[in-house]
């Protein structure tokens, strides 16, 4: 029953499921500083009851609060932020979607706060405008964890991109591929603005990971009749070819989630959307980005060890 924060500005507790692990754990202790007093920390690889009854209890305790308000705040270096290997000069990570810049300005110079000026670069028109780097992830709402989508925007639309994961080595979904479905549908609609139908797949996919079979069929057709829904994701992020569950355009991917018994993710599908998300993406207006990468869902637990999968995949 507790309602999950869409920024850190409004929220108080903060949970890790699984370790974050040495890549991503720079990116979560940024979101931990944004977050306001009285806050705790919980890291849930199990036991999920008691380490939340523990946070509440730490946000209930006001000697402790009153300690960690004490404390200096920390600086974040670019060190802390930059990933594992070189892949080019994107500038800083930012978790949750906030506008990354370089840190320098003009020949090296550092500018005031850290803030630099934007570039500028031609739009398709011949014009001079403003070019952002802004990277999205890996720590963001509706997101997949772990994965980075280093932008270059104009206005708000994206000029290029490339895709890094960090962290991984997570264990793939456990539950049945309907679960997973409903989970990968619930995010989507949350994005397309469709609230109802997101917390109804959210408590339907809790039903089938508690071992019940609740009648998905009546929340699927009234998602599938949605004129708005189909309005909204048509053509966007259409793939004429590729693997079959990808084809098509969300809305397409959408309904396949919507089937009795979906097929669940697999390895050549993510690694597929890793390598063709630049491309995607590219020419698309921010929002749309989001609701690309959404209906595409890519589990990066799915991916092995190996080099070939980490990294920078440029576009």
């Amino acid at each position: 029953g507790w309602r999950p924060a869409l920024s850190p500005a409004e929220a108080n507790l903060l949970v890790v499921a699984g370790a974050a692990g040495h890549e991503l754990e720079p990116f979560v202790r940024r979101v931990w500083d944004q977050l306001p007093a009285p806050r705790a920390r919980v890291d849930i690889p199990e036991h999920i009851v008691g380490g939340l009854d523990s946070a509440v209890r730490e946000l209930r305790d006001a000697g402790r609060q009153r300690a960690q308000a004490s404390r200096p705040p920390v600086e974040h270096t670019a060190h802390d932020l930059a990933p594992a290997e070189d892949h080019g000069d994107h500038g800083h990570h930012l978790d949750h979607g906030h506008h990354g810049h370089h840190m320098d300005g003009m020949d090296g110079m550092a500018m005031p706060g850290g803030v630099p000026m934007a570039d500028r670069a031609d739009d398709r028109d011949g014009l001079k405008l403003d070019q952002l780097h802004v990277p999205l992830g890996p720590v963001l709402p509706l997101w997949p964890a772990g994965l980075i989508v280093h932008t270059r925007l104009q206005g708000d639309v994206i000029q290029d991109a490339t895709v890094e994961v960090v962290g991984g080595g997570g264990e793939p979904w456990p539950g049945d591929a309907t679960a997973r479905r409903l989970d990968s549908g619930a995010r989507l609609l949350a994005l397309a603005g469709w609230v109802d139908a997101s917390v109804a797949a959210q408590r339907l996919r809790d039903e089938v990971l508690a071992g019940h079979r609740p009648r998905i069929a009546a929340w699927a057709d009234r998602v599938r009749r949605s004129r708005a829904l189909r309005w909204l994701l048509a053509d966007v992020g259409s793939i004429p070819a590729g693997p079959a569950a990808l084809t098509g355009d969300a809305l397409d991917r959408l309904r396949r989630w919507l089937d009795p018994f979906p097929e669940p993710p697999t390895a050549d599908e993510t690694q597929w959307t890793l390598d063709n998300l630049p491309a995607l993406l590219a020419g698309t207006e921010l929002a749309t980005a989001r609701l690309v990468v959404a209906s595409l869902d890519p589990d990066l637990d799915l991916l092995t060890h190996d080099e070939t999968h980490r990294g920078a995949h440029h576009g």
